[in-house]
């Protein structure tokens, strides 16, 4: 049920984002956030865009190297998860880029908006922020520990904010691939549990 209500949310928002609904919030957001541009913030954001590619599959692998190496299944299901949940939000994107064909913010206001860099696919949903949000939920569900999850949902949210300081994503494309990349790891997370329950990844522990 908690599954259903997720795509349901998914579908509802994704509805609601069409271009015909909510494009006046979407450019005047990123023309505020255009104002806001210094050179050290524009490498910065372009940094932290170029992450989510790089943490993407990294995580997963260290994941199943460690456990690989050391012979520990929670480790190994744990990147094995992951990565299902990665490559779910890939798909997923890329079939909804398909299906609603939004241009990108620059195509549509050349005028108005100008961006830092360009991009050659669709602009609904954020491929970028997916990926980093399933990456964050996927960890925090295997780690369910506040110094990881608290880090993994800010940089997401940093990765995000990136695609639309960049001009090269409205606010809406970033929202629901938000919402893909959540549903997606807590999709594959669930069918973990129903393979292997009782998985949880050691973790060091701290006290304050």
């Amino acid at each position: 049920m908690k599954i259903l209500k997720l795509i349901s949310v998914i579908l509802i928002v994704a509805l609601g984002c069409r271009p015909s609904y909510s494009q006046n919030m979407d450019v005047n957001t990123l023309m505020r956030i255009q104002d806001t541009r210094t050179p050290f913030m524009n490498s910065t954001m372009n940094g932290v865009s170029f992450s989510a590619y790089v943490m993407a599959p990294a995580v997963p692998l260290a994941m199943l190297g460690v456990g690989l190496a050391t012979s520990n299944s929670s480790f190994t299901m744990a990147g094995l998860q992951i990565g299902a949940g990665i490559l779910l939000t890939t798909a997923t994107t890329m079939a909804m880029k398909s299906l609603f064909h939004r241009p990108r913010p620059y195509d549509s206001y050349p005028g108005e908006l100008h961006p830092l860099q360009y991009e050659k696919s669709y602009s609904f949903p954020s491929g970028h922020t997916s990926v980093a949000f399933a990456t964050a939920t996927s960890l925090s569900l295997q780690m369910r520990k506040w110094y990881v999850a608290v880090p993994a949902f800010l940089w997401a949210v940093t990765v995000g904010y990136s695609r639309m300081y960049l001009g090269v994503h409205y606010p809406s494309d970033v929202l629901v691939g938000a919402l893909v990349g959540v549903a997606s790891a807590y999709i594959t997370y669930k069918i973990q549990e129903i393979v292997k329950p009782d998985v949880q990844v050691p973790l060091l522990k701290f006290s304050f």
